[in-house]
Parts: structure tokens; sequence; C-alpha cells
């Protein structure tokens, strides 16, 4: 497969307000993250709250503008087009918020909301309402809610309307911010199973952001996890699942119902450090029960393990043998089942 996203050491800091005449301090919310996404697949980032996520997918797009580092869509730097260009990159992209009913503008009808990618994009009049009306025919809703309102849908309903507006130009690329994680469990997955039925109709690259592997595990190629701003470790889904090599994602694991038998899970402690004061070396240093003393001199670098699976640990070694270092910290999780395939239930 070809690449459509890569993404080469993004930066977003955050400056932080304190005294005057002070050294300036900065939140690095997304810290020197590099990736590929390849065409027509799902690739999911996942991690705790507060990670970074949600930063990383709208500084990808530019919904806010990265501190550094550039993003290429079909090998084209999108920082440096301009005017048409721009208008026309801007067209073949679209995010899905994780709150569908904030999403949308209360005084707007269905009709209104939906249509208004077409109206910027200057679609003429007499062709938007056929584009709508097919639009929301792809995610199951009738022509009828075209004169509907925000506070007369559920909130399924209200997610499958900015689907469906995220849909209308026919994007090529897609981000889907938790897209379900406010809508009940029951609705949860039909979206979900709705939005794998498009992806694979339409052709459609997603980018999966979501805190909940149970989840991620289910619909995505491949996946990155994320924590404190960096990415720790990406691989295919499978390898992920099957043979966890960094600490953190060992333990998000250990909370899923499909966890592998081929690996000792343990589970997080205590609360993330604060973004403002990060630790030095290792950030999951201070929850990480296989830290040693370089783990607190020297930030390991993402690199390649095996195959395409890379990882950011410096004790790869010890995470595989399971030699704990700090006691402790470590509660264990009896591992065993596995992966499940089809669709989500």
């Amino acid at each position: 497969m070809s690449v459509l996203i890569s993404v080469k050491s993004l930066r977003k800091y955050f400056p932080v307000s304190g005294l005057p005449f002070a050294k300036k301090q900065y939140v690095k919310a997304v810290d020197d993250v590099s990736f590929d996404i390849e065409k027509n697949t799902v690739f999911g980032l996942v991690g705790e709250s507060g990670s970074g996520k949600s930063t990383l997918g709208m500084s990808m797009i530019r919904i806010i503008k990265p501190t550094s580092g550039t993003v290429l869509m079909d090998g084209v730097d999108v920082s440096t087009l301009r005017g048409r260009e721009r208008a026309k990159w801007s067209s073949q992209l679209s995010y899905v918020y994780q709150n569908p009913v904030s999403s949308l503008d209360p005084t707007w009808t269905v009709e209104q909301s939906v249509s208004e990618p077409l109206a910027a994009a200057h679609v003429p009049q007499g062709e938007r309402k056929d584009m709508v009306l097919q639009s929301l025919a792809s995610v199951g809703l009738q022509d009828y809610f075209l004169e509907k309102f925000p506070h007369e849908l559920s909130g399924g309903q209200s997610q499958r309307v900015a689907i469906a507006r995220a849909l209308v130009r026919r994007p090529k690329f897609m981000i889907l911010d938790e897209p379900t994680s406010a809508l009940d469990v029951s609705i949860q997955a039909q979206l979900l199973n709705l939005m794998m039925d498009l992806q694979r109709e339409y052709g459609l690259t997603y980018f999966y952001i979501s805190h909940d592997l149970n989840v991620v595990g289910r619909v995505c190629d491949r996946i990155a996890v994320m924590y404190m701003g960096k990415v720790v470790e990406i691989a295919d889904a499978w390898d992920l699942f099957s043979s966890p090599m960094h600490p953190y994602t060992q333990a998000l694991i250990s909370t899923t119902r499909f966890k592998s038998s081929n690996f000792l899970g343990f589970r997080l402690t205590g609360e993330p450090p604060s973004p403002r004061n990060p630790p030095t070396g290792c950030h999951f240093n201070t929850r990480c029960p296989y830290a040693t003393s370089i783990c607190f001199q020297e930030e390991p670098k993402l690199l390649v393990a095996k195959g395409d699976h890379a990882v950011a640990c410096h004790n790869l070694e010890l995470v595989a043998q399971g030699k704990i270092q700090v006691p402790q910290n470590f509660q264990p999780v009896s591992a065993g089942g596995n992966r499940p395939q089809g669709q989500v239930d």
C-alpha cells in the first residue's frame, strides 16, 4: 500500500503563563511525533486522557497550528499550500468530534449543518440538497431529518449527522476523535459498524483517536500508543495485542477483554506526572515497574525493534522477561484469551 499521510517530527507546545521575567515554560502536548498512515486503512491512536491525542489530530490538519514539524499528504507538505491548492486539500479531509451535540449549531437545521462544507467549497446551490440527501442516506437517516434541529435528535442521530457532514464532500482522510465515547454502549456498536462499512464502501482512510483499546483493537489496522505527548509504541494491531513491548502498552492491554498470554501484565498506579513539569529521562519512569537508572537519565528513542514494530524503551529485555524492578508498584493481571474478530458487539 502507498502512504497517504506522513507525520514528521510534529510538535505542539503551549506556553504557560507565569511570573514576569521568569523563564518561559511550555506544556509539550505533542512532542516530536512521527508516523505514516497508509491509504484505505484505519490507524488508531490510544492513550490516557491528557496524553495529547486530540491535540495531535487537530495539529495534523491544522485546526490548530503546530509549533514545528511537517505533515505530508500524498507527498505534499500541507503547510506550503495556499489559495486554491489549500482549499482543494481541505476538501479531502474532515474531522468528527467527540461530542456530537456540541459539534452541531443549535440554531441550524440538519440540512444547514450538513450543507455547510458544500457552501464553504462554493458548490452551486442547486447541487447541494441532493448531495446532502445522499450523505444522510449513507449514514441511515431519512429525508425528514433535513428540517430537524439538534435538540430534536438523540445522541446517536446527532453523531450520524456529524458523520454525514464529514462525508458530504467525499474526503480521502477522516479523523475520528472518540466518536462514540459520549454515546450509550448499545449505540456505540451500531455507529462503529456503520463507520467501518463507510470506510470500505468509499475507500476512506481513518485516523481513529480513542482511550478504549477494546474498540481500537477491533477496528484498526495499525496502532500508535501515546503517553505525555510522545508516541511510545507503534505496531500493526495484531502484533501490538499479541506482543506488546512497552510497559505502558502492556498495562493498557491488561485492562482489555482480549489481552494476550504472551506478556506479563500489570495495573497502572498513580496519576501521570504534571505536563508542566515532566520527569527527566523516560516520562513513564514514575509509574514503570521496570525502570532502572538509565530511565531517569536518558529519554528513549522510538526505534524499530522487529519488522515494523517500533518502541521507545531502554529495558526491552527486562520487560520481555517480566523482571520487575519496583515490586511495590506491581499488581499482576492474569492473562489469557484471544483478540476477537468480526463486528463490534
